[in-house]
């Protein structure tokens, strides 16, 4: 996860500082290398990862990308056409190939953002009140590496299909850091460990763990992928909560839960680069696989959340008055 950090800061800073240092003379080369940077920020802020740095820095990289393209047309209004050069073509053809890219990808980004079509359920908030963030939700693999699973193909569909519509959720402060520093190795380091779990919605436990390790990370618990769960039955539709801290589960295999009760603590248990909370929705699966039934999607209050969507649960009256 550290390089997907660095390449997702990285790649759009290098044609912003493009822009404001040395950019092309010539007005296909200007507007090229403005489209091909703003695509890439774009790509980045719709598929990246941003819980380092924090949601906000691609959104400062546009300003920055603005300011700069305002600045250069005012100091030099007049450009000629076209390269005058065969590097200046061959420039030209690279940021047509990275315009092209970025403009695909983000274009696969924005229509994951869209429900799947067919049976869906709605659930309440599973957490308390709080910030948070979407690391991994949607509906393909560009925005949600879950998705994946729903391909027949995948390796690991047979065992798992059921969480290809997880979404997995970290708490984040106002200024969007879930930690101090960048990863560090203490899983209560970070603002979502130790935060109360609450039912998505009435019924009944049909399995609970809660004797797993917490790691450190981003070890993982190899072989136990949800880690420490509860995996609930309300109306039909088994409910998936995973990587629960050590020792905090309150409720056992076959209890009744009710909306609103705490029934855990989110740790870092399990496969999980970090602690977090995973939720999925799906079909009930076999008593040997039972992650493996048909996946449902998720409306949380009637949204369905994608990645790096912020909810704010500050003011619990008000479940998502003051979302991004």
């Amino acid at each position: 996860m550290m390089l997907v950090y660095v390449l997702q800061t990285l790649l759009p800073l290098a044609l912003v500082l493009w822009m404001v240092l040395l950019p092309p003379r010539n007005l296909a080369g200007f507007w090229l290398l403005s489209l091909a940077a703003a695509l890439l920020i774009l790509m980045a802020a719709l598929q990246g990862v941003w819980v380092f740095p924090p949601w906000w820095v691609p959104y400062l990289l546009a300003l920055s990308l603005v300011a700069a393209v305002t600045w250069h047309l005012i100091r030099a209004p007049a450009r000629p056409g076209l390269p005058a050069s065969r590097v200046g073509y061959l420039t030209a053809a690279v940021l047509v190939g990275i315009a092209g890219f970025s403009g695909a990808q983000s274009w696969a980004a924005i229509s994951a953002r869209q429900i799947p079509e067919g049976q869906a359920i709605d659930l309440g908030w599973p957490l308390a009140p709080g910030i948070y963030l979407v690391a991994s939700g949607g509906a393909s693999p560009s925005i949600n590496a879950h998705a994946a699973l729903i391909d027949p193909s995948h390796p690991l569909h047979a065992g798992f299909g059921g969480s290809g519509y997880g979404v997995d959720l970290v708490a984040v402060n106002r200024w969007g850091f879930r930690t101090a520093g960048i990863q560090p190795s203490d899983p209560s380091a970070y603002a979502i460990f130790g935060t109360p779990v609450l039912p998505p919605c009435t019924g009944e436990v049909v399995a609970a763990i809660g004797d797993r390790p917490d790691m450190p990370v981003p070890m993982v618990d190899q072989g136990y992928p949800a880690g420490n769960h509860i995996l609930l039955r309300c109306d039909g539709i088994d409910i998936l909560l995973a990587h629960f801290r050590q020792g905090s589960l309150r409720v056992a295999t076959g209890e009744s839960v009710a909306v609103g009760q705490q029934i855990g603590e989110v740790g870092n248990s399990g496969e999980t680069g970090e602690p977090h909370l995973h939720i999925h929705a799906q079909l009930p699966g076999t008593p040997e696989r039972p992650f493996s039934g048909t996946p449902v999607p998720i409306r949380f209050q009637g949204r369905f959340l994608v990645r790096n969507d912020i909810v704010d649960r500050t003011l619990p009256l008000h479940p998502l008055s003051e979302e991004r």
